[in-house]
């Protein structure tokens, strides 16, 4: 079951302008999570977030001359390192006029084989014709979108045949406790998102998607949590007693708690392709 919210595009892209850069700082330049093989890797968290966008990247398998689109795009680090490896183009959306910003205002070297361009989008209404991309990713960015039907249908239908999605985001597997509830309630009107319990594998049937893999991959990317909380908690504390304080400081108690506390809460890679 899907758990809705009211949140509109725009006050998702308000949320993002506001709480980019603190991602940025909490996540090593990047906006998603990171990922560490085990215990022992000590990698640092640019490594880390890097390394999921190359798993990603990996799962997308693009090959050269593909157009791929990247679905909540971020401030561009994902497609900027994507780029970086593979003669592709990628169009990046998203519904933060600052995340745009950011993401075009990136240098991108003559000598690197791919190329990006980023636009104010929404996924639910994407402005590009039928079969206008190769592929398409989309890290951490549907949980935020109100009509998860209408977006994935949209993914679909601008796909090409045979063109793959990569799906990186966090989902619930089971049913809450009574208690996390009203809990769970806050988080998502704090964060302005909502979590399914199948991480889109119904929704992307219904779309014509044929769902092909799906990775756990919860324990590898624990330790981006701690420094989310960090992040908000600095923060706060740059900002001494005020509402945006008391905002960072809630960020981080519903981060702490969500992160923490919630052993429902996972995190998969899932790909799927247009037959």
């Amino acid at each position: 079951m899907l758990t809705q919210h009211p949140h509109t595009s725009g006050e998702v892209g308000t949320f993002y302008n506001r709480h980019t850069d603190v991602y940025d700082a909490a996540l090593g330049g990047n906006i998603h999570v990171g990922y560490w093989a085990d215990e022992a890797d000590d990698s640092t968290m640019r490594v880390a977030t890097d390394r999921l966008t190359d798993l990603v990247a990996e799962r997308v398998a693009p090959a050269e001359g593909q157009h791929l689109i990247d679905v909540g795009c971020g401030h561009g680090s994902t497609a900027a390192r994507i780029v970086e490896d593979h003669a592709v183009r990628i169009t990046g959306v998203s519904v933060s006029d600052y995340q745009v910003e950011l993401a075009n205002s990136r240098l991108q070297s003559p000598d690197q084989p791919g190329r990006a361009t980023f636009r104010l989008a929404d996924a639910m209404e994407l402005p590009f014709p039928d079969e206008s991309f190769d592929g398409a990713y989309a890290i951490e960015s549907l949980m935020h979108m109100k009509d998860k039907e209408a977006a994935l249908g949209h993914i679909a239908r601008v796909l090409r045949p045979g063109g793959r999605l990569v799906i990186a985001e966090h989902h619930l597997d089971g049913e809450l406790d009574l208690p996390d509830v009203a809990r769970m309630a806050d988080a998502y009107a704090f964060f302005k998102f909502s979590l399914t319990d199948d991480l889109y594998r119904r929704l992307l049937r219904e779309a014509g998607l044929k769902v092909v893999d799906h990775t756990d991959i919860t324990e590898n990317v624990r330790r981006s949590y701690d420094s989310m909380t960090r992040a908000w908690r600095d923060a706060a504390s740059r900002e001494a007693d005020s509402e945006a304080a008391r905002e960072w400081e809630t960020a981080a108690d519903l981060g702490e708690w969500f992160f923490g506390a919630v052993p429902q809460l996972r995190y998969g890679l899932l790909t799927a392709v247009r037959p």
